[in-house]
């Protein structure tokens, strides 16, 4: 029978097998944990159990699956963890999502029998990533709440790095055989933001027009891509017209028969991921 405090050995094992020099790591997680040598032994033992709160920082820190520790579904059932982004607000906050972003991709871009699906309420963010001024507009409504109120915008202004590996992105995204399941809103919101902006005063005529030509060439590859069924890669590609979705923007990735991960957007650009087949399960029956 499976037990929290069984797992939670299991937790520490994997983080001691894994590095060198246990005085070292011993340091280490008692200034993660924030916590004495003392009680960092009853924790590594099961005698303490871990907070939520602990687990994460211990799975973030060591770059730790704490999903993938767990090796039959009745662990799974009894405790789910979900890895989350943190909050947008500078420019190095959105170059983390993206090689995170980037990392979930490659993984599953190496399997070939890989799969994703992708709940679409809102064009998704790796459709126009590639196109260098839309990225840039992007990115700039993300730190928007964290900058001057009516700083303008300026594509120049982005760090070029982000432009880069936003169109990286993109390309690997059409590596991997994908269907969309779209509403007919889905461009509403982001010409409705670019809309904004032009009425505020934020941005010139001549950015604005480059704008339109970009989202212009963002219509004319997905008209492509479904009528010849095959992202701009050659992946299989399928999109899926809804009335309306019930669930949120999100995604599933199947990697393999029996590994999968879903993700669940929240607060813009921010999403949860777990591999718990429960939830994997859920968003399935909801697609």
């Amino acid at each position: 029978m499976f037990t929290p405090n069984e797992f939670q050995v299991q937790l520490f094992a994997q983080i001691f097998g894994s590095t060198k020099g246990k005085s070292k790591i011993t340091q280490d997680l008692m200034g993660v944990l924030g916590c004495s040598r003392a009680s960092l032994y009853r924790k590594r033992t099961g005698s303490t159990p871990l907070t939520a709160d602990e687990l994460v920082k211990l799975a973030n820190h060591f770059s730790l699956s704490i999903d993938a520790l767990r090796t039959n579904s009745e662990e799974n059932a009894q405790i789910v963890v979900c890895t989350t982004m943190p909050p947008i607000k500078q420019y190095s906050d959105i170059d983390f999502y993206l090689e995170n972003t980037r990392r979930n991709l490659e993984i599953a871009v190496q399997q070939p029998d890989a799969q994703l699906y992708f709940t679409a309420k809102e064009l998704p963010l790796y459709r126009y990533m590639n196109q260098p001024t839309l990225s840039a507009f992007r990115y700039y409504l993300w730190i928007m709440e964290n900058i001057r109120r009516h700083q303008r915008f300026d594509p120049v202004e982005v760090p070029s790095e982000l432009i880069q590996k936003g169109a990286d992105l993109t390309k690997l995204s059409q590596s991997i055989k994908t269907t969309e399941f779209w509403t007919a809103s889905a461009f509403d919101n982001l010409i409705g933001q670019i809309s904004y902006t032009q009425a505020s005063g934020r941005i010139s005529g001549r950015i604005l027009a480059q704008l339109k030509l970009e989202l212009l060439q963002v219509v004319d590859e997905l008209a492509e891509n479904i009528i010849s069924e095959k992202s701009s890669a050659g992946a299989p590609y399928q999109m899926v017209l809804c009335h309306y979705l019930t669930l949120s923007d999100g995604a599933l990735i199947e990697i393999g028969p029996n590994y999968s991960e879903v993700l669940f957007s929240y607060g813009s650009i921010n999403y949860m991921k777990s591999t718990n087949p429960n939830l994997v399960n859920a968003f399935k029956h909801g697609l």
